[in-house]
């Protein structure tokens, strides 16, 4: 049994790991939510009863309206938690132990990495594996743990990696996982994240596998086609005959992509999915591109093309 100084010393030291993390990723704020009134200076104001504003602490931006039941989960209790889950999991499952110094060595193998989205609306942590080499370039690879101040999400979990001869970012959200409730106890969010953060390994791993597979495998015409269909809505777009010039200059525009990413990596499924990462990472317009890859449609054309890879690989 260990003894109270022991103890103590254990918490001091996740307690300045947890702060270091914060600061390199700038997540080092918190939220509170806010009364919201309604009225004018002449008339007076009267109170929005059952809602609330949740607001940054920092600077005062708003991040969302919830209701009189939402607990916010503070970044430092995000943080705390995939700080915990991961420790357990990498050590008894991958047999590799982070050493978590942020400070000094954010972004390079072994640490927690992260930041926060639309202003802070969501922010995200992850926790980096090692990086494995598929086709023809690395893969940087990271289970990914997402959390959103705007009521609209639970804590969720998912992957997200980077091949990095093109810089393609991709994001795939782990469908089977239940999130995580922000009234959870730290020790039950934990052990939900222990939970999650190991179905979402066994998933990595079983991409990893789809895209070695999809890296030996030729691609066909007809795949090329399927691919087509699921970025710009289906046979029945593609083949009009009155199509829109915007969709016929997107149609030209990853054709591009395609061409560049067959002389990268060749005439494989590996490549095709790759062709469609770069149009989602460097071709399509979206707003808000980061959120977008992470939430948005640019992640939900990644998703499509990696189930259609897997499809036809497994």
């Amino acid at each position: 049994m260990k003894s109270l100084n022991e103890i103590n010393e254990i918490n001091d030291e996740t307690n300045e790991i947890i702060f270091n993390v914060l600061e390199a990723t700038g997540l080092n704020w918190t939220v509170n939510k806010k009364p919201i009134f309604w009225g004018t200076e002449e008339y007076g104001s009267e109170l929005i009863k059952d809602n609330f504003a949740v607001v940054r602490s920092d600077n005062e931006g708003q991040l969302g309206i919830v209701g009189n039941q939402y607990q916010v989960l503070q970044n430092h209790e995000a943080v705390e938690t995939i700080y915990k889950a991961g420790a357990e999991v990498f050590n008894k499952d991958l047999n590799i132990e982070h050493p978590w110094n942020n400070a000094e060595t954010l972004g390079n193998y072994g640490n927690i990495a992260g930041g926060s989205l639309r202003g802070g609306e969501a922010i995200f942590v992850q926790l980096e594996l090692p990086t494995e080499h598929i086709g023809k370039s690395d893969i940087k690879r990271f289970l990914t743990t997402t959390n959103h101040h705007n009521g609209q999400k639970a804590l969720g979990f998912g992957t997200t990696n980077q091949v990095v001869c093109c810089a393609n970012t991709f994001a795939i959200a782990h469908a089977e996982l239940s999130k995580i409730r922000h009234t959870a106890s730290m020790q039950e969010r934990v052990n939900d994240a222990i939970i999650a953060l190991r179905r979402v390994l066994q998933f990595e791993t079983h991409q990893m596998e789809v895209f070695e597979k999809a890296s030996k495998i030729p691609f066909e015409n007809a795949h090329i086609r399927l691919v087509m269909e699921g970025l710009f809505g289906g046979a029945k777009a593609l083949d009009n005959p009155n199509a829109s010039t915007k969709l016929k200059n997107q149609v030209l525009e990853f054709g591009n992509d395609l061409n560049t990413s067959i002389e990268e990596q060749g005439e494989t499924l590996w490549t095709l999915f790759n062709a469609v990462t770069r149009y989602t990472n460097h071709t399509s317009r979206a707003k808000d591109k980061e959120y977008s890859l992470l939430f948005g449609n640019d992640a939900k054309n990644n998703q499509k093309a990696f189930n259609l890879i897997e499809s036809l690989v497994m």
